[in-house]
């Protein structure tokens, strides 16, 4: 009986509404503004004259003329939508390679008996477990 009531005041702070907020609340908004911020940067300026850019006067955290030329120059005067589509079709196509590629290669080591046949699949489940960052960093 004594071990149920010490596990359930194990979180009693958290049942007013002040520690609630403290401990859980402004925790949580603070990681996700920082989370967030880059994203309302990248927007906000993406909206902003080149004028308004590069001025020092002004609230840099807001635009006061919107336009949208950043994005028309982006379209319609480079290459990036064929760059875009490059990209669209390289990584669709490759990830369709690689699937069918390692749908038969599982097969093969789980259903075919080949000697080394559970090395194999030891040695792929491990490699997985490897970050790629880390073979990274003899380089």
């Amino acid at each position: 009986m004594k071990d149920t009531e010490e596990a359930n005041q194990g979180m009693a702070y958290l049942e007013t509404v002040r520690s609630r907020t403290v401990t859980i609340y402004l925790p949580l908004l603070i990681f996700v503004f920082v989370l967030l911020f880059p994203f309302y940067w990248m927007v906000i300026t993406s909206f902003k004259p080149n004028e308004e850019l590069l001025s020092r006067d002004g609230n840099p955290f807001w635009f006061i003329n919107p336009t949208l030329a950043h994005f028309e120059k982006l379209l319609f005067q480079t290459a990036y939508p064929s760059w875009l589509w490059n990209t669209i079709v390289i990584s669709v196509v490759s990830t369709f390679i690689s699937l069918v590629a390692a749908v038969l290669a599982a097969y093969a080591i789980e259903r075919l008996r080949f000697q080394g046949a559970k090395t194999a699949g030891g040695a792929i489940f491990l490699a997985y477990l490897v970050p790629p960052s880390i073979l990274f960093i003899p380089l």
